[in-house]
């Protein structure tokens, strides 16, 4: 393999990371589009959709999607995700999906844990599917929040208009005739 070949080669890592984010891109995509031209059923479900329809489209896009997110970025996307979770499970909700024997419901957008006079109902895979709701809001949020943010200006770099840079050697040995080293243009 020549050397120009082997600097351009991303890597197994990179290349393992890039293929499992295009996977999941177009596997979000298809269900939420698919699901989502079934039929409308309840603003929970159009939501939960919705959500994983963009998230698909930014996973696929996500070198057209701008700059890096920042730490600030990824804090609130983690945020929001796991807030969403906790606080969603907290109060009793009125969830049009799942669950409408129970009388009391916990989740959003599906019931995850549930309660009636008789006990309570935990389901996993609701839980699951509600943390990927919430993991796919986070992610919509970081990269809002890194489209929004203005980057922090980096310090522009450091002209050579100090004595220092003046006193360097022109040849090895020699140094510049506008300073000499005991003397860079300081105090006296």
């Amino acid at each position: 393999m020549s050397q120009a070949a082997h600097d351009e080669d991303p890597g197994f890592l990179v290349s393992a990371a890039t293929t499992l984010r295009l996977i999941l891109g177009w596997a979000f995509v298809a269900l939420a589009g698919l699901d989502l031209a079934m039929g409308l059923d309840g603003v929970a479900y159009v939501m939960f959709h919705v959500v994983v329809l963009l998230t698909g489209l930014v996973l696929l896009g996500a070198d057209r999607v701008g700059r890096r997110p920042s730490r600030f970025a990824w804090l609130a996307g983690a945020s929001v995700a796991g807030a969403g979770l906790v606080v969603s499970a907290i109060p009793v909700l009125l969830v049009e999906c799942c669950s409408s024997g129970y009388a009391v419901r916990h989740g959003f957008p599906f019931t995850m844990l549930a309660r009636d006079p008789g006990g309570w109902r935990f389901d996993l895979y609701r839980t699951v599917v509600d943390l990927l709701f919430w993991l796919c809001a986070g992610l919509l949020v970081t990269v809002v929040v890194a489209r929004v943010k203005p980057p922090r200006d980096k310090p522009a770099p450091r002209t050579s208009g100090h004595a220092e840079a003046r006193n360097t050697p022109d040849v090895e040995g020699e140094t510049s005739p506008v300073a000499d080293p005991k003397n860079v243009g300081g105090l006296p």
